[in-house]
């Protein structure tokens, strides 16, 4: 598999558990309203749910593709 396609799927399933994980778990976004400054509104929290799910799934697969053996 080229490694630019390896990459794209990768970014892609990251994406998608993130925006998954968005709607899934809307009671996490209340947590963090409850509990966080009122400055942060709920499509912020959301935001930043979904990237940070979305990025630790994503690294793991790319570490563990990475460090695969052939």
């Amino acid at each position: 598999m080229p490694r630019k396609l390896a990459i794209f799927i990768i970014w892609l399933v990251g994406f998608g558990i993130g925006f998954g994980s968005y709607l899934l778990f809307p009671s996490i976004t209340n947590w963090f309203q409850t509990n966080m400054p009122h400055f942060l509104d709920a499509s912020i929290i959301g935001a930043l749910i979904a990237g940070i799910i979305g990025s630790i799934i994503s690294t793991i697969t790319i570490m563990t593709w990475a460090n695969r053996n052939n």
